[in-house]
């Protein structure tokens, strides 16, 4: 016989008098209780928490999201817990699917899927449609059972790692995705823009580091944000510190325990290694990251793409790009980086067909147009068109840019590259791209042209 479940609702707020009331009211009827852990708000937070019946708890703010996290766990009642920020909905409709979760005695630890929202008017089924989605999808730990080994730790991204493992090494329990889906409007980029989270986060991330260096899926959140702010060097040099010890972490770890979460640090560091030239080094990085990796997120195989296609090995590129694009619509618990599924991944194949001087077959990979890539596309067309000796098509695919503002530094290249092929006077067009800085090329190979 199934036992009865009681959900607990959890969760932390600070000025969340915008959010609270929709996210408290999307639960109503599926939790038994709602706890509301109020960091120091100075605005109505916790006045509609109560009037929407939560109970509230004030906890001093201490650098320390899991700290915060855990004391309101700690005076949960119920059998399960549910885990939500303010600024998150239960999409409607997905009540009877969380309570279902919880009466399955093999959920430990399950996970919901999280859509974010690009407008802050988006209703659910506008975000859950695609139509109004914000970057891909993603599947986030939520509910779990209220056991005394369930809590959290680290000061930002907040895990229960620890406490799972125990229980599942032991039989306890398993992950398993919920069909609940969560909506997300925190991330809407004309709201965030005013918060200076990532400010807040950067330095919350390097004090976890210092708790434990050998925490890498901190450090792949901290090389991420520092690529996001322009400090690339810096990013490699934390991901190198902190990878071959987060590495043999996971190589040691004890017997009936899940590996920790290598897709961030092992794209992000094996990217700016393969951005720098170093494709061995990144190759290594990706390869040692899919060993723990059992899906094959599609983020690694994407970089180990970039780097067998930097060392030559342009058969491994093609196989790696042909798996990305197998996985368009596939879900992970790390979100897929935008476009790598379809488009990017396209571009790639059509570059390594033109490397091999098989101009139709690279014609033929071309994306579809009209993505966000589509002027690296059109760009990709006319190197085609150059390398076929073709210069007049690819002046009719290039010549329409002339006036727009900002170009890629490739287009400069292949305009003098097809005029000079007409015998036409090509100008500075080279001195204007060699004024580039190396980050704007959309493809380092055709700044060749400049030596």
């Amino acid at each position: 016989m199934k036992t009865r479940p009681r959900i607990s609702l959890c969760m932390i707020a600070k000025n969340e008098a915008a959010f609270i009331a929709d996210c408290l009211r999307s639960v109503r009827g599926v939790v038994h209780e709602m706890i509301v852990v109020d960091t120091g708000s100075t605005d109505d937070t916790v006045a509609i928490a109560k009037a929407e019946g939560a109970s509230v708890i004030h906890f001093p703010w201490c650098d320390d999201f899991a700290r915060a996290r855990n004391a309101g766990v700690e005076r949960a009642s119920g059998t399960h817990i549910l885990i939500l920020d303010a600024d998150e909905r239960l999409a409607p409709n997905m009540g009877e699917n969380l309570l279902e979760a919880a009466r399955n005695p093999r959920v430990l630890l399950g996970c919901l899927p999280l859509y974010n929202a690009s407008e802050m008017d988006a209703d659910a089924e506008e975000v859950m449609s695609g139509a109004r989605q914000l970057g891909e999808l993603a599947f986030v730990p939520r509910l779990f059972r209220n056991l005394p080994e369930m809590r959290f730790r680290r000061r930002v991204h907040e895990t229960l790692t620890v406490g799972f493992n125990e229980l599942h090494s032991r039989g306890l329990g398993d992950t398993v995705a919920v069909g609940a889906a969560l909506i997300h409007y925190g991330d809407v980029p004309a709201y965030r823009t005013g918060l200076r989270k990532d400010d807040r986060n950067t330095r919350l991330l390097r004090m976890c580091l210092e708790d434990d260096p050998e925490d890498g899926e901190i450090a792949g959140y901290l090389v991420v944000q520092l690529i996001k702010d322009g400090e690339a060097q810096e990013a490699r040099a934390v991901g190198e510190r902190h990878f071959g010890p987060f590495l043999r972490r996971n190589e040691n770890r004890p017997e009936g325990h899940f590996a920790e979460n290598m897709v961030r640090i092992g794209y992000a560091l094996g990217l700016l290694q393969t951005e720098a030239g170093d494709h061995a080094q990144a190759l290594a990085t990706v390869q040692d990251s899919l060993r723990f990796t059992p899906d094959r997120h599609p983020n690694l195989v994407y970089v180990e793409g970039l780097a067998q296609t930097g060392l030559g090995n342009l058969v491994e590129a093609h196989r790696c790009f042909e798996q990305v694009i197998a996985a368009d619509g596939k879900h992970f618990a790390q979100p897929v980086l935008p476009s790598i599924t379809n488009e990017l991944s396209r571009l790639k194949i059509s570059g390594l067909y033109l490397a091999e001087g098989r101009f139709d077959s690279a014609r033929a990979a071309l994306p579809a147009a009209g993505g966000p890539w589509s002027f690296a596309g059109t760009l990709l067309a006319a190197e085609i068109e150059v390398e076929a000796g073709n210069p007049e098509e690819a002046m009719q695919i290039l010549a329409p840019f002339v006036d727009t503002k900002g170009l890629a530094p490739d287009w400069y290249v292949l305009v003098h590259r097809a005029l000079t092929a007409l015998g036409d006077d090509a100008g500075n067009l080279l001195g204007i791209a060699s004024t580039a800085k190396s980050n704007a090329w959309l493809e380092r190979r055709r700044a060749v042209a400049l030596a």
